[in-house]
């Protein structure tokens, strides 16, 4: 079995057995957030990995068959996300958008003295940010079909799982290490105008142990050397907290805390993928160029 399959089998036990250990009752009633969140994990993972190893099938006539599933599965991610992107600049969409999020407590009352007649067909006007983060999106769905595409024809498989969760490990450590020690050490947040809620310590120490442990497993799933993997790994990370900021900082000019409810504790499919944004691309360019 090929360590990239390990990989995959180990990655889905963990995250059930957090899964199942949160949903105990007390657990659950204690950390209802977390219990949440560990549950859209565990759908987004089973997605992400049954059509994995579905692309990964191999006919010894024809290649890879399948790997159109994959393909297929970032499209769809690419259609819903510029499906909110949509939502968040049409008027009247963003209403219903902020009034679900209402409905679940993660958006404060605001009041509109605007009639919905008014509000109907009715666009935002589109500045430079708005073009930089739908550009940003889009240069992401397409570096993703062409590292999968490259990855396949090099037969380098892992290293499409490695910049995957390079970038979602750096979320959760920037979370944890947020949560135990953020404003311990610096007064200030990170981007208190953008976002808020993350602290310095959460993006400089989870970071930096973020990239350590994809570093660990990119030595498994990759060919690059050791020192390669802790590079790329700091990269995906640094760069995953700057595409966090630019998300942030698209959702506060529109006056929305998420980009949708389709994801339990997530959010949008936005608010899931804003740390790939910058690091897919240019991974992926210079993967294609020196890989």
């Amino acid at each position: 079995m090929s360590t990239d399959t390990l990989f995959v089998i180990a990655l889905m036990t963990v995250v059930s057995l957090v899964w199942g250990i949160l949903a105990i009752p007390r657990l659950r009633t204690r950390l209802p957030k977390i219990y949440l969140i560990a549950r859209s994990w565990w759908f987004m993972l089973v997605a992400l990995c049954i059509c994995y190893v579905i692309a990964k099938i191999d006919n010894s006539q024809h290649g890879h068959p399948y790997q159109w599933v994959l393909i297929a599965f970032f499209i769809l991610i690419g259609l819903r996300g510029c499906y909110e992107i949509k939502r968040v600049w049409s008027i009247y969409d963003k209403a219903g958008l902020i009034s679900k999020l209402q409905a679940r407590g993660l958006q404060p009352k605001i009041i509109s003295d605007k009639p919905k007649s008014v509000l109907i067909h009715s666009y935002t006007r589109l500045n430079l940010l708005d073009i930089i983060f739908s550009s940003a999106f889009i240069f992401l769905i397409l570096s993703l079909i062409v590292l999968q595409q490259l990855t396949w024809q090099r037969e380098q498989y892992g290293i499409l799982l490695f910049v995957f969760f390079a970038s979602q490990f750096n979320d959760i450590a920037q979370y944890l290490c947020g949560r135990l020690l953020g404003r311990k050490l610096f007064k200030r947040g990170l981007a208190p105008t953008i976002s808020p809620n993350k602290s310095i310590e959460g993006a400089v120490f989870g970071s930096f142990f973020a990239a350590m442990l994809a570093a660990v497993l990119g030595h498994w799933l990759t060919p690059f050397s050791g020192w390669l993997c802790l590079l790329a790994a700091y990269g995906l990370a640094v760069s995953g907290i700057a595409g966090d900021l630019l998300e942030s900082a698209f959702k506060r000019q529109h006056g929305v805390k998420d980009t949708g409810t389709m994801l339990a504790g997530h959010g949008g499919v936005l608010d899931r993928i804003d740390s790939l944004l910058i690091g897919v691309p240019v991974f992926t360019l210079l993967y294609w160029l020196f890989g």
